[in-house]
């Protein structure tokens, strides 16, 4: 039986990586990565998921270059909300994204045609969801190898967006019948991501039915989001709950 601790250990130690060294990254660490990733559940077993690796530097650029123009939308609109709730990296002018120096790019795609392997009653009411979800477990796979290999990554989620999804289809030949899910960015880490605040078990449980007790006002939710955007825990923040860092 597969010692519990060391899988609790690499879930813990899995970070968002935001800087990463341009080095190369061996070829048989992608295949293990990918190959992690293709044994994830699906429902129905459809394993809706295609992968593609990008490696070279011209096309690494370009797809930069897309989620940097769309990302300069992303602070226009992170200005609208309060202070205490904007997301510090989307506060400042678009000068670089601390992906672009990492090797490889991983672009996850679903082939949305799978649907029809799930039963009528669910491709008719919540297939997209189904699909959407499938391919979530293939890109946590990929980033629990990663990790095991020592190596950083990043969930890159602006890619699904239709302008830069467009953009990114047209130029790696990828076919109507996929959708791109999101994109992961692998690398050797260039700098160590910070502790996060993770809540407490015991305020997350509930025993048979809910527990309203523990039910989160909506202040209380406001101002777990400040904590986060400012890396504070709990206690720091005055609350009554209490606080976990994982490293």
């Amino acid at each position: 039986m597969m010692d519990y601790e060391n899988l609790l250990s690499i879930a813990k130690e899995r970070r968002s990586c935001r800087r990463f060294k341009p080095d190369s990254i061996p070829d048989d660490y992608v295949k293990k990565i990918i190959d992690m990733a293709r044994w994830a559940p699906s429902g129905a077993n459809s394993q809706p998921w295609e992968f593609i690796v990008v490696k070279k530097k011209d096309l690494r650029q370009k797809i930069s270059q897309f989620v940097k123009d769309f990302i300069s939308i992303y602070y226009k609109l992170e200005h609208t909300r309060e202070p205490a709730l904007r997301f510090p990296s989307l506060t400042g002018p678009v000068d670089k994204i601390g992906y672009e120096d990492a090797p490889v790019f991983i672009i996850l795609c679903g082939d949305r045609r799978t649907i029809e392997a799930y039963p009528r009653y669910t491709a008719a009411e919540i297939s997209e969801e189904i699909l959407e979800s499938s391919l979530a477990n293939a890109f946590l796979y990929m980033q629990l190898a990663a990790g095991v290999l020592g190596l950083g990554s990043q969930w890159v989620s602006a890619v699904r967006m239709w302008y830069v999804q467009c953009l990114i289809r047209d130029l790696l030949g990828i076919p109507d019948e996929f959708v791109i899910y999101d994109m992961f960015v692998v690398g050797y880490p260039a700098s160590k991501p910070k502790p996060r605040m993770v809540r407490n078990r015991e305020e997350m449980v509930h025993e048979d039915f809910f527990d309203k007790d523990k039910l989160r006002s909506n202040a209380e939710i406001k101002e777990f989001i400040s904590a986060l955007r400012k890396g504070r825990t709990y206690s720091e923040m005055g609350s009554k709950r209490s606080s976990q860092i994982d490293s």
